[in-house]
């Protein structure tokens, strides 16, 4: 669930296994993106305080962007700056950051985006906003908080002309709140290249028999107003995704519907971003072969990585999400915010900085060599990883050629006949690539190769 604020100090986790991510299918993809209303979100004039330096702080994907309590954040892009929006923190029911750009310097605003909330909400749990473009340049706000009649987490609306707000509630009542004592959350925005508006938000029963699942509300132009009956879209399946499904972002890449969710617990290691496409707005939805980002895939450094949105820069795609830097007890934990590059591949994002693992039973094979096509979100170092299955004679040598070039040679190191790991840095360019390994000395059976973008 995307819930809560929480209180500072505590020690990172640090868990150590290697990535998870599956291999793609035949390359193709250019790492170009197409831009639409839904996954851009650009709008208006504004721009942020003077004081924020114009100039970006390079930085790694696998760092925090903003180290405080910033969870479950969602991105704007308005005028020449960007804007940032999170769960309630030390109550502040809308916290706010600015930047010039997506990889910061972020700064938090000393302010609430939301100073009172609409007459059927309760204070204090108020969580995983949404800020959208709405109609004649005004900014739209959905936010969960807790109905006062029922108890429930419900999502209402409200608006501003300008992304620092103050935003105000509309109406008297929740936009959804679900009968049948389920709790609608995590609202996300989606405009689809026809027009027409969506909101998109996780239910479940708590105990009613209804399943976590996420959930397609279609909206009026205004986005003011629901406009007919929610549609299930995505339904927690206990063989690929832990506890629940939540936090929903869509996006349009061509034709297709790219559907990013979290499942696990916000509060623990197990928290987890997923993916899932369609050929229609409704559905079905297919999960991608593999996680999109993991604490596994991120080597225990990046914790729980989840409540992912998606933005863009006019030139490309962004990622930003939360993941845990301290643990306090209990659901008690500091989530900061992440932003990291975001490229396709096809219809299937690929994260720099988070490991990207294509197995070999796909490769090409050349007499003894084994040539793979892997795809980078961003041109320069990475490192790639190549999985043994099992050897024999000792040490094995593979000469790694990169777009046929000799970059390096990669050495395994373990006991005869056991699984084992060699691991060698080498440049990629952004989008597809050519890597071939070839028997230096001893022998082996390749398991997979894995890339991981962005060497610090």
């Amino acid at each position: 669930m995307r819930v809560g604020a929480t209180a500072p100090v505590s020690a990172l986790l640090a868990l150590a296994i290697l990535g998870v991510l599956c291999g793609f299918g035949t390359p193709g993809g250019t790492g170009a993106q197409d831009e639409d209303e839904g996954a851009a979100r650009a709008v208006g004039t504004a721009s942020p305080p003077a004081s924020a330096p114009a100039v970006p702080v390079p930085r790694s994907p696998r760092e925090p962007v903003i180290t405080s309590n910033f969870p479950d954040p969602v991105v704007i892009r308005h005028g020449a700056g960007y804007y940032a929006y999170a769960t309630n923190d030390r109550g502040v029911r809308l916290p706010m950051a600015t930047a010039r750009s997506p990889g910061g310097p972020w700064r938090r605003v000393d302010s609430d985006g939301l100073p009172s909330l609409g007459p059927w909400a309760a204070d204090g749990r108020t969580w995983a906003p949404e800020v959208t473009p709405g109609s004649g340049g005004i900014l739209l706000l959905y936010y969960t908080a807790q109905h006062r009649d029922s108890g429930r987490q419900c999502i209402g609306v409200a608006t501003s002309p300008a992304p620092l707000g103050p935003f105000r509630p509309v109406g008297d009542d929740p936009l959804v709140c679900p009968a049948a004592r389920a709790d609608a959350i995590d609202a996300a925005a989606f405009t689809d290249t026809d027009g027409n508006r969506y909101l998109l938000y996780k239910s479940d029963g708590h105990g009613s028999g209804h399943p976590a699942a996420i959930y397609l509300q279609p909206l009026s132009a205004d986005g003011l107003r629901t406009a007919g009956t929610p549609r299930r879209i995505l339904v927690r399946d206990p063989r690929v995704d832990p506890t629940l499904v939540e936090a929903p972002a869509l996006v349009k890449r061509g034709d297709r519907y790219v559907l990013f969710y979290s499942a696990g617990v916000f509060f623990d290691s197990s928290y987890r971003t997923g993916y899932a496409t369609a050929d229609r707005i409704t559905g079905p939805y297919t999960r991608g072969p593999a996680p999109l980002m993991t604490t596994e895939g991120y080597d225990g450094n990046l914790i729980g990585p989840g409540g992912a949105d998606v933005f863009s820069d006019g030139s490309g795609d962004h990622i930003a999400f939360h993941g845990i830097v301290e643990f306090h007890g209990g659901e008690r934990v500091t989530r900061a915010m992440y932003v990291a590059r975001l490229a396709w591949a096809g219809d299937r994002p690929v994260v720099d900085g988070s490991p990207v693992r294509y197995e070999a039973r796909r490769a090409r094979r050349y007499g003894a060599a084994v040539e793979f096509d892997v795809f980078a979100a961003a041109a320069g170092e990475h490192r790639i990883r190549i999985g043994y299955a099992a050897r024999a004679g000792g040490p094995v040598r593979h000469e790694v050629a990169v777009n046929g070039t000799r970059a390096a040679e990669a050495t395994s190191t373990t006991d005869t006949g056991k699984q084992d790991v060699a691991e060698v840095k080498t440049r990629l360019r952004t989008g597809w690539n050519t890597v071939r390994l070839r028997p230096l000395a001893g022998s082996a059976q390749i398991a997979y190769v894995e890339v991981v973008g962005w060497v610090g």
